[in-house]
């Protein structure tokens, strides 16, 4: 029997990481449907923000350039990029649906969207937000109005109606609802990495506290933030910072922060890294922070949980009563040095109260991993 085929649509793709959380996604997804599905992608031959395609990837031909994986990918120059070439593709690929990732993009979300809602009737589209919709998100980078203007006009031509939603949280599912009303919605998680670590800890001395940052360092995940609290606390932390500096100007203000804390805190901004390198560095240090905004899933915190590593977050993502579950804390964002209590009960953490809250981390992903209906609730959402 010929499997249901599945047309994805996204800016950037494996072997891709400067986008964050969107591309791990995407990618896992694929992987993980190729047994029940026929998996194909379109997207650029380029990662965030680069002018270079990536080595060693065909560009504007179908590939299979994860290893092990039947995933088909067309990686897609800007010089070929057009109306015409994403209509030739959907008809060469006669999918039973397109996925399209995100809200926002001109030509990997909104282009394929009309395209298919114009043209190929027959055609399942299924939309994922990917937290677009969420406040934080649509606030962010001055573009309010623009997007604003699509939700508008989406609703005005009734192209809602034709969209079957992904929500990847509940919360996700009432932010859609807010903006659409009754449309169809379907809930998935999303889809990390399902090959766990075994779990291992590292030394912990009560009165130091090792913290480590990754993530783009941007508004929305609120780097600044941890440095004001950083401030008033008296304790002995050693900060790691990871992730590129897109926001210079952000960035500046940043190190304005780091450039008047004492002694006891000391700060190492070790820049950008790639993926495989995400684990190992949070794997080196006692607690993951991230005051974000704002997460649709938030792997870096997940990438936490799966190493065994406790996690200090905003309430803004969908990971809650942590503290039940001895895996860290999630903490009000609007009251001012919110952080502060809970870095210094972390760094009064002895060994054993440490490693009880490593296990209760690990604990947590190993759950969510070992859902038997992680995967199987997708597929009903790409048949015809």
């Amino acid at each position: 029997m010929q499997k249901p085929r599945l047309l994805l649509f996204s800016d950037w793709f494996y072997p891709g990481y400067k986008a964050g959380g969107p591309i791990k996604s995407v990618t896992n997804l694929s992987i993980a449907l190729q047994q029940e599905i026929d998996v194909f992608v379109f997207t650029a031959n380029t990662d965030l923000n680069d002018a270079t395609p990536y080595p060693n990837v065909q560009a504007n031909t179908w590939v299979k350039p994860i290893a092990g994986s039947n995933v088909q990918v067309y990686y897609c120059s800007k010089n070929n990029l057009s109306k015409a070439t994403i209509k030739a593709i959907i008809k060469d690929v006669n999918p039973a649906s397109v996925y399209l990732n995100h809200i926002w993009s001109f030509w990997f979300v909104l282009q394929p969207l009309f395209i298919t809602w114009y043209n190929f009737k027959k055609i399942k589209i299924v939309q994922c937000p990917r937290g677009a919709l969420f406040e934080s998100a649509l606030h962010y980078q001055n573009t309010y109005f623009k997007k604003r203007m699509v939700l508008f006009f989406m609703k005005l031509l009734g192209i809602h109606k034709k969209i079957h939603f992904h929500a990847t949280t509940p919360q996700e599912k009432e932010t859609i609802e807010q903006y659409f009303g009754k449309v169809n919605i379907s809930i998935a998680n999303n889809l990390p990495d399902l090959q766990q670590p075994v779990l291992s800890t590292i030394e912990k001395k009560q009165g130091e506290l090792k913290l480590v940052f990754i993530a783009r360092i941007v508004d929305i995940k609120n780097l600044k933030l941890l440095l004001q609290n950083l401030q008033h606390t008296t304790s002995n932390i050693a900060l790691t910072i990871a992730g590129p500096a897109e926001d210079k100007n952000y960035w500046e203000e940043c190190k304005s922060i780091i450039a008047t804390f004492s002694p006891n805190i000391q700060v190492n901004y070790i820049g950008e890294i790639i993926p495989n390198q995400v684990m190992p560095l949070i794997k080196e240090h006692h607690l993951y922070c991230l005051p974000t905004q704002g997460e649709n899933f938030g792997h870096s915190i997940f990438e936490s949980f799966m190493i065994g590593r406790p996690v200090l977050i905003s309430n803004k993502t969908p990971w809650l009563n942590l503290n039940k579950k001895n895996a860290g804390w999630e903490v009000d964002i609007i009251q001012s040095n919110s952080f502060v209590p809970f870095i210094e009960e972390a760094t009064n953490w002895q060994q054993q109260e440490f490693d009880k809250y490593c296990k209760g981390a690990w604990q947590i992903a190993n759950e969510y991993i070992n859902n038997p209906k992680l995967v199987s609730t997708y597929y009903p959402m790409f048949c015809r």
